[in-house]
């Protein structure tokens, strides 16, 4: 049976979750979203083909796939919480070390260790705001968590499309600032992640489970979502900046996309909370990204440019939450861990496949135009997909 919702979240609740989306920030926010910012000027300075810098982030992603089939097996050992936080320290280092090098063999190492320890970083921190949610109000949680990385996105682009429009040697400080902050951020995190309440959490010893064929939609949905989103937050700044559109306009844009990202947990909580395991909330949020991913291919005004930001930021994180409180419904507890993770790996074999395919559309053709339309169509037919989801029978 559901579980009544209080009048009103705690401000401990709020507190808590603001604190565990640090480990959203630093996963996503910095270590994946912010390369987009950084690739013109890496390109540029390193002398790379757009197939060579989408391979930086195919080699992430490929990263997070391996971390994504490993995160269930490595709670078991450690915990979440200590999970959690060990591997948001392994991350600050994977940052650091990438403002260290110039090879592009061992950029394409750290890129792959640093996604490895973001899907780590991120399904543990996920799984520990599922356990706070447990009393209620789990769309607004799940979205506060996931909400750090449109915190992360908007302090990566404070004043660094500037930096990098005046000199695009400077590209390797912004990697070893966001490892320094990622260090700091281990400190309030750690505490907050030991202290959360994980009675039920799959250990060795618990009871098998089967993942509900009946989940099949979401799981599709979500995988096309991964292959179709991630060609625009690869590239959509190189997109811009091949349409003459100015470094203040590129700057305002990534920023009205954090704030919207981190925005979206308080627009679409009711819909979610109505939703549950219930697929027309994915199926809303997924247009909603495709529309946004459309925009600019249709114009790069700055009207258009700013819409296309406030739609994809206010809805693709959203998908995140949507499908883990879909997972989160349909699941018994002891298996949240293994299914947020199952999910996980079918959106991380598409955000693997993405960029290097948009980065060689964008070699053949020379425009990103076929990359994003390509990235439309998946995106649409993950909303029509999860239109197919139906409610699963609570399992608590």
């Amino acid at each position: 049976m559901n579980t009544p919702l209080s009048a009103s979240p705690s401000r401990e609740l709020i507190l808590q979750a603001l604190i565990l989306s640090v480990g959203a920030a630093v996963a996503l926010g910095f270590s994946r979203f912010s390369y987009a910012l950084l690739l013109p000027a890496m390109r540029t300075t390193l002398d790379w083909s757009y197939a060579e810098a989408g391979s930086l982030n195919t080699a992430n992603a490929l990263g997070y796939l391996i971390g994504t089939l490993t995160t269930a097996r490595l709670v078991k050992r450690m915990g979440i919480g200590r999970c959690f936080w060990v591997s948001l320290l392994l991350t600050g280092a994977a940052l650091f070390t990438t403002g260290l090098t110039e090879n592009y063999t061992a950029l394409l190492f750290f890129r792959l260790l640093n996604g490895i320890t973001c899907a780590f970083t991120f399904i543990s921190g996920a799984t520990l705001a599922s356990h706070l949610a447990k009393d209620g109000h789990g769309g607004l949680v799940l979205g506060l968590y996931f909400g750090g990385v449109g915190t992360g996105i908007f302090l990566s682009g404070l004043g660094l499309p500037q930096a990098m429009a005046y000199d695009a040697g400077l590209w390797p400080y912004p990697w070893l600032a966001m490892g320094v902050l990622t260090f700091i951020a281990v400190f309030l995190a750690r505490p907050v992640a030991l202290k959360v309440p994980t009675a039920g959490v799959q250990t060795s010893g618990a009871a098998p489970w089967r993942f509900p064929i009946q989940l099949w939609p979401s799981l599709l949905a979500y995988f096309l979502f991964g292959l179709g989103y991630i060609s625009y937050m690869t590239f959509i700044v190189a997109y811009l900046r091949s349409g003459a559109v100015s470094t203040w306009v590129i700057s305002l844009f990534w920023l009205l996309l954090g704030i919207s990202v981190f925005a979206s947990a308080f627009v679409w909580q009711g819909l979610l909370d109505k939703a549950r395991a219930a697929g027309y909330a994915l199926a809303s949020v997924l247009a909603v990204v495709a529309l946004g991913t459309a925009l600019p291919l249709l114009s790069t005004s700055l009207p258009v440019v700013l819409v296309s930001g406030i739609l994809f930021g206010g809805a693709f994180l959203t998908v995140v939450t949507a499908v883990t409180n879909i997972a989160r419904c349909a699941l018994p507890a002891h298996a949240w861990a293994s299914g947020i993770a199952l999910f996980t790996l079918l959106f991380s074999i598409g955000q693997t496949i993405g960029p290097m395919v948009a980065g060689v559309l964008a070699d053949q053709s020379n425009s990103f135009t076929s990359g994003f339309a390509l990235s439309v169509s998946c995106l649409v037919v993950a909303a029509v997909l999860a239109l197919l989801q139906r409610a699963q029978d609570d399992p608590h």
